[in-house]
């Protein structure tokens, strides 16, 4: 929880630099509905290094570019059904790097619903409800 008295602008400094530099992989993704995954709009160098795809390759694409054929489609239906009804979703599945190598992804994905801002952009705690963003904080599985 960062601190409600820091100015919006170093708050959202702040935040970024952890997302930027975060040794977990994060991709934040535009809500599109239960079933079909929504376009990426940020990705960290952690996310670059764990998949070999370069931000600007991913961007306006889906995370289904990591998908291939083990990609395990029941845990891409609970995420699905997860996110549809906006809740948290944490699973693993495999995953396929850009040069194909696969890897055991484990992730957790959040849904970000849109708050009502007043005039001056400060949150006015009402939720408006439908998901708009989903943030998923990513890292290939320990081996078993």
């Amino acid at each position: 929880m960062l601190d409600p008295d820091l100015p919006d602008a170093f708050a959202r400094h702040l935040l970024t630099a952890v997302a930027d530099h975060s040794f977990n992989a994060l991709t934040i993704t535009r809500a599109s509905g239960a079933e079909e995954p929504g376009e990426i709009v940020y990705v960290n160098d952690a996310f670059v290094d764990l998949t070999g795809y370069e931000a600007e390759e991913v961007m306006g694409e889906t995370p289904g570019v990591l998908q291939g054929p083990k990609t395990e489609q029941e845990v891409l239906d609970r995420l699905g059904r997860k996110l549809g009804a906006g809740e948290v979703f944490h699973g693993r599945a495999t995953n396929y790097r850009k040069d194909g190598s696969e890897f055991t992804m484990e992730w957790k994905v959040i849904p970000v619903a849109e708050s009502e801002m007043d005039v001056d952009g400060a949150d006015s705690g009402e939720t408006l409800g439908a998901s708009i963003y989903h943030v998923a904080v990513q890292r290939e599985a320990p081996a078993a």
